[in-house]
């Protein structure tokens, strides 16, 4: 396989494993406009590479928004925590002795 082709594709994986969406939509565009390989062979490598990739980025993506759905939650956690009145009593803390 031409060797910017086999680059490119790399590069695209590596961007979308590490969540660097920007960078992979830059890859993914000029990975558009290369010819592909015109071996059978090569192109079957190629396209089984392609789909490698598609769940690399997947997998990335929801990782991604399993982790946004935990900060959300922490965030929610932590508003509310700081919303509830000052003198509350702790359950088994008692104010008569």
């Amino acid at each position: 396989m031409d060797s910017k082709l086999s680059d490119t594709l790399d590069s695209l994986r590596e961007s979308a494993r590490r969540g660097d969406w920007r960078n992979a939509l830059l890859l993914a565009e000029h990975l558009s406009r290369m010819a592909p390989p015109t071996d059978p062979k090569e192109l079957g490598e190629h396209l089984t590479r392609l789909r490698e990739t598609v769940i690399v980025a997947k997998a990335s993506r929801a990782n991604s928004a399993a982790t946004l759905v935990r900060l959300r939650a922490a965030a929610s956690f932590s508003r509310a925590a700081q919303a509830s009145p000052p003198g509350r009593q702790n359950p088994g803390n008692s104010s008569a002795s």
